[in-house]
């Protein structure tokens, strides 16, 4: 089975990184305190500032809504408890894409949760009453609107019927990425919310790296200025106005190839190496960020194999990465951050280009520590080139067999020198390796040392110093011959050890699993 560096190099037939789903908050940063509530309810120059003009806004808000929605054929629909709004959404935004006519497709109304301003009587010392406001949170009816835009193709805005009115907005980069392609007469193929195919892969990079709060910003502009809302002209132009925050932004990679076949191999040969992926020390290394006991959220790997399809999925805090397959086609690797405050970035629409950063950055982290611990697995038979005889230059090598006395005594005698710039001699290290063997050193003679010299040059593990007698661990040399030494010494020994007729009483298994783990946690191996 090929490795999934492999099938990864040599089998991807189209890359795409891009924003992906994007969920955004819509509020008025005027009415956040109860003490700017008061001020804009003033401005309607009535005695008391009431929560009943709370009320009025908002049902002229709904009439004037349902009017527009009938006036462009956009019908009003009502949402069931539990329905699943895309499903509903499906057909009716297909239709609007093949008449290419942007526009409001259809008004969603639906009862949830959110957050609004109570009002609450308070009596003056000089007699009357005023209004004090306090944030509750309450079950009114939200309305989604639900547009197809010419430049980002199926999108909503969701507002509140309920005072101060916030809302969601709902955008997809690689719906945007396609409908700015169609623009420029680019042809692609379409893959599930992503691409199968593009005739121009390069101008597909530029469209989607140039995504960024601007254009955002400009859709909601744009819609807002078109559809009803809650704030009036005269509100607007009192500098009352929406502002748009981050609440959930999906970065995705994806890589496309060119057989399905592929796809499952990747997972194949990626899967059993990964069920530690959600570990503290592995999310430290791919989020940069080292958890600690306040951390909150949890550290879990899961591997799920549904309907035959895999799926990785890891979280750290609030945000999530996870790793499928499209269409059974291209792995998608992606990176969903629900919290920009994690990674001591603001929430607010202008850091966007920071958090699309930070999730790039978590997306190739993983694909590379995927490739470096898949490839020491699959494509490294270092152990067997050691241990076996091999040819080098045309010269034979003989073997280093892991386990010999005498190749054991020399790899830990090469370790000694490690520090030395200058290196060391023939004679320098056969001092070393007859102690280690416990040897008179005429009886480890000059001729056995060249030998094995050269058997540790052959294998790569030192080198000779250019015009000079002397030698040098190569830098992989030394982390190999210091691995092997320790695992010897610290683990295959004393492991070996344990499985001898002296082996602890009780269950075998239980007794020898039990030894082992306190073995390893002593060996003290860890980089």
């Amino acid at each position: 089975m090929p490795s999934a560096v492999k099938v990864l190099q040599d089998h991807t037939v189209l890359r795409c990184r891009s924003l992906d789903r994007l969920y955004l908050n819509a509020y008025v940063p005027e009415l956040q305190r109860p003490e700017l509530v008061k001020r804009f309810l003033e401005r309607d120059a009535t005695p008391i500032a009431s929560p009943a003009l709370f009320r009025t806004r908002s049902e002229a808000f709904v009439t004037s809504l349902r009017a527009y929605a009938e006036a462009h054929g956009a019908p009003w629909i009502l949402f069931e408890r539990g329905e699943r709004k895309e499903d509903r959404m499906k057909p009716l935004f297909a239709a609007a894409e093949q008449r290419l006519l942007p526009g409001l497709v259809a008004v969603g109304v639906a009862q949830e949760r959110t957050s609004g301003w109570k009002g609450t009587k308070r009596p003056l010392d000089r007699g009357g009453f005023t209004f004090g406001f306090s944030r509750v949170s309450v079950y009114v009816n939200v309305y989604y609107c639900y547009i197809w835009d010419a430049d980002w193709g199926p999108s909503f805005i969701k507002l509140s019927g309920y005072a101060p009115w916030g809302g969601r907005v709902y955008l997809n980069g690689h719906e945007r990425a396609k409908r700015q392609l169609a623009k420029r007469g680019v042809g692609f193929l379409s893959l599930d919310n992503g691409f199968r195919s593009v005739d121009d892969p390069v101008l597909l990079d530029e469209v989607t790296a140039a995504l960024g709060p601007d254009h955002i910003r400009s859709y909601f502009a744009r819609w807002m200025r078109e559809l009803p809302q809650p704030l009036t002209a005269d509100d607007r132009a009192a500098g009352y106005g929406y502002a748009l925050s981050m609440l959930q932004v999906e970065v995705s990679d994806t890589a496309v190839f060119d057989r399905p076949i592929r796809a499952r191999q990747w997972f194949e040969a990626t899967i059993a190496e990964q069920l530690t992926l959600g570990r503290p020390d592995t999310v430290s290394l791919l989020f940069r960020r080292r958890p600690n006991r306040r951390t909150k959220g949890r550290f879990e790997t899961r591997v799920v194999n549904a309907y035959t399809s895999p799926t990785i999925t890891f979280r750290h805090r609030h945000s999530t990465v996870k790793q499928y397959l499209k269409e059974g086609l291209a792995l998608r690797t992606e990176t969903t951050i629900n919290d920009a405050y994690d990674f001591d970035v603001g929430r607010r629409i202008e850091h966007l280009a920071e958090i699309r950063s930070r999730g790039e950055a978590i997306n190739a982290a993983l694909l590379d520590h995927e490739a470096n611990a898949e490839t020491a697995r699959l494509d490294g038979p270092e152990l067997t080139d050691l241990v076996r005889p091999s040819v080098t230059d045309g010269r034979r090598v003989a073997a280093l067999r892991f386990g010999d006395p005498r190749v054991m005594a020399l790899l830990a005698a090469v370790v000694m020198f490690g520090h030395l710039p200058a290196g060391f001699s023939n004679a320098h290290l056969r001092r070393h390796v007859a102690a280690l063997l416990s040897l008179p050193l005429e009886e480890y003679t000059s001729a056995r040392m060249t030998y094995d010299l050269g058997r540790l040059a052959g294998h790569g593990l030192i080198e000779r110093i250019p015009k000079s007698q002397r030698y040098r661990l190569t830098p992989d040399g030394l982390a190999r011959c210091a691995f092997l030494t320790k695992l010897a010494d610290r683990v295959l020994d004393p492991g070996l050890a344990r499985c001898g007729p002296d082996m602890p009483a009780g269950p075998p298994w239980q007794a020898f699993d039990r030894s082992l783990g306190v073995l390893l946690r002593r060996a003290n191996l860890a980089t």
